[in-house]
């Protein structure tokens, strides 16, 4: 076990400090039926905007339903977005889907990335790790193509999430908490205004487990674990009602083992060269709004991040002398060194600016994105050893208005233009420069029914660039792919009153020149797989269709429940490979679950005394689409509950309440499996997702 926060045991049994502002605002909510209903901003769009006058399928997953989880990762809290999913095989999710479009995995070819990952106005797309939750007051799900605002980076759409805001008081927080698996976690945050125009907020969070991976061969059970680091700062510099400055600064370390394959298709693994799972990140933002006058206002946003990546495993999976005369040992470690900058200018009208007789808001405004990835890949066979480097430089325009036609109708109308020029070199010799010029845009008209009813009507054009294979073996055709589009057809209504919400959107994608990840395979003479060579290739067409509901409904004054239901059908046509010699059928895409839930109560047993349970689920989905193994459906029961007196919460919580099993990754090697003892036999191989967990959490507020 790792002992590095051991004294937070003792601490938390000596402590009775926990105090939570969003939980109390959730009980005084539930303790008076004619509260004033709650408006929910949504602030990752243009303008800060109520979400349920926002013409987009969008969630708001709030502080509470974070703390209500304990999560201390956007994996935790995943199925409150209906629709979303991620790809299992790395230590934390690092790969997200929604609408059954996302990237997968990385190794040596740069990976685009159709579902985006904002932090603090951060691009951490590459970097899905990062996303840890300690001090994050709101994750923003956009579902669907998001092309005017983020470009490519939100081809099926995109997650952001917010930090605590700096205040003018001294205020702060400190959490600490244990489990099972050898769960510790320390978390400290403190804000307060150090001049009457500055203030500041800073946090830090320490996340420890062993893991629920079992090493029977090296007789551990932290091969698997997790140490997780998360530092933030941010300041805040407002002289006057016109001028807000904001910088923000992020530091994440992650040092995760990662020892998940196993050849018996449970949490027991036979490894002697367990791998890691290793990110350092650190992320700087500057974001200046300026009220020029009465008729506009103007906003700079400047981003750095930097991220080292490892990621290593034991590619057979085994010990030497489980089979001999049959086994093999090889381990595969992939070290990336990313670095991303990006400048952006806006104008923004204000109301006195409006055009076309007062009656449109505008912005307009540039964009500068330059990314670059330094890859080194390692294996035992040196044969396979690969360095290289990727730069992409990326340019935009963009535009909105948003029309008042009439007193309750209104037109939005975006667009935006990006160049793409990319230069990829490795010491495979390839050595190649496309550029992509991309188009993007959405039309939106929106209905006022009253206050309490909204709709929505829009059209979407989306895009994603193309890019490069790294493998000198592939023919040449196959060493670039063209840029991937879809236009997304939806149609929204939002309803809120007396303490019920409800939020449904119905959309039809269609997606044109599909970029899927296939794999080449290569044989050993004794024909054992030796190697699996992935890379991206424009399929065909395919189409995602679905609905998404998200509800809330204040029952009474003592118990509220809400719910997010989503259902997809997402599908590429038929196809053939490169060659013409092998024709592809028609098939759901992979992660795509056709139905994902999420269902809860939070129940007030006394003043100071509440529950909380729920429920969430998907159905089964193919894991790649380049062969047919598919997960199991699964429901999975979560609950807490929380005790409250004065400054004082103690919560207990568990997750997967009933321990059931569910898949999270699968690998089908076609003609060939991966064990020595059994003569290498064809056979499928999963990955399991986190079996019960339980624990402890106490909080102090201030």
């Amino acid at each position: 076990m790792n002992h590095k926060l051991s004294c937070l045991t003792l601490a938390l049994i000596s402590s009775c400090s926990l105090f939570s502002n969003s939980v109390l605002a959730q009980q005084a909510t539930s303790s008076n039926t004619q509260a004033e209903t709650e408006v929910i901003k949504v602030k990752g769009d243009f303008r800060e905007s109520s979400i349920q006058s926002s013409a987009i399928a969008v969630s708001v997953i709030g502080a509470e339903t974070i703390e209500r989880n304990s999560a201390n990762h956007l994996e935790a809290i995943l199925s409150s977005a209906a629709n979303l999913n991620y790809a299992g095989g790395t230590s934390r999710a690092r790969f997200f889907q929604i609408r059954g479009i996302g990237a997968q995995s990385e190794y040596d070819s740069p990976t685009n990335y159709p579902v985006g990952l904002y932090i603090d106005g951060v691009d951490y797309s590459a970097v899905g790790s990062a996303a840890t939750l300690f001090d994050i007051e709101q994750v923003e799900v956009f579902r669907g193509p998001q092309s005017s605002r983020f470009g490519a980076s939100a081809l099926a759409g995109l997650i952001f999430l917010q930090s605590a805001q700096p205040t003018e008081q001294a205020s702060g927080r400190v959490k600490l908490g244990v489990g099972n698996y050898g769960t510790q976690e320390l978390g400290v945050a403190y804000s307060d205004g150090l001049t009457d125009t500055t203030s500041f907020r800073v946090s830090a969070h320490q996340y420890l487990s062993d893991g629920f991976i079992e090493n029977t061969y090296l007789e551990r059970d932290d091969t698997n674990n997790r140490d997780e680091l998360t530092l933030r700062g941010k300041l805040r510099f407002q002289p006057n009602q016109d001028v807000l400055w904001d910088f923000n600064a992020t530091h994440i370390k992650i040092d995760n083992g990662y020892d998940a394959f196993s050849l018996d298709n449970t949490r027991e693994t036979l490894s002697d060269q367990p791998g890691k799972d290793k990110q350092t990140t650190t992320g700087l933002s500057s974001q200046l709004k300026i009220k020029l006058n009465e008729q506009a206002s103007f906003e700079s946003i400047q981003t750095f991040a930097t991220s080292e990546t490892d990621y290593g495993f034991d590619e057979d999976w085994t010990y030497v002398g489980i089979a001999p005369g049959w086994e093999y040992s090889t381990t595969d470690r992939n070290q990336h060194d990313k670095k991303n900058y990006s400048t952006e200018f806006r104008f923004l009208s204000e109301p006195q600016g409006r055009i076309f007789n007062q009656s449109t808001d505008w912005i307009v405004g540039v964009y500068w994105q330059k990314t670059q990835d330094e890859y080194q890949r390692t294996h035992t066979n040196s044969d396979y050893n690969l360095s290289s480097d990727f730069d992409n430089n990326k340019q935009a325009i963009f535009a909105q208005l948003d029309s008042q036609l009439t007193e309750k109708l209104s037109l939005t109308t975006g667009l935006r233009y990006e160049h793409h020029k990319m230069d990829y070199q490795n010491s495979n010799g390839i050595d190649l420069s496309p550029s992509y010029n991309l188009f993007g845009g959405k039309i939106s008209l929106n209905y006022q029914v009253s206050n309490d009813l909204f709709w929505y009507g829009s059209i979407n054009k989306g895009y994603m660039n193309g890019g490069v294979n790294s493998d000198g073996t592939l023919p040449d055709d196959a060493r670039h792919y063209d840029p991937e589009y879809v236009w997304n057809y939806e149609s929204g209504v939002k309803y809120q009153n007396a303490g019920f919400t409800a939020n449904l959107a119905a959309f039809y994608m269609q997606r044109k020149d599909i970029q899927l990840k296939k794999d080449f395979i290569i044989y050993a003479q004794d024909g054992r797989v030796e190697q699996f060579i992935p890379y991206i290739r424009n399929a065909t067409d395919g189409t995602s269709q679905g609905i998404e509901l998200d509800l809330s409904y204040l029952i009474s004054s003592s118990i509220q429940t809400y719910a997010s239901l989503g259902y997809l059908k997402a599908e590429f046509d038929t196809y053939q490979d490169e060659s013409g010699s092998e024709t592809y059928p028609a098939r759901e895409v992979s992660q795509s679950p056709s139905y994902t839930y999420n269902l809860g109560f939070n129940v007030n047993l006394t003043d100071n005394f509440w529950w909380n349970i729920e429920a969430e689920g998907k159905d089964e989905f193919y894991f790649s689409d380049d062969h047919n193994l598919k997960s199991k459906r699964y429901n999975l029961v979560n609950t807490s509950f929380n005790y409250q007196l004065h400054d004082v919460l103690i919560k207990l919580w568990a997750r997967n309440l009933f321990d059931q099993d569910h898949y999270i990754q699968g690998f089908d090697f076609g003609e060939y499996g991966n064990d020595p003892r059994k003569e290498y036999a064809p056979e499928p191989y999963f990955q399991y997702g986190a079996p019960k967990q339980f624990g402890i959490t106490a909080e102090y507020q201030f």
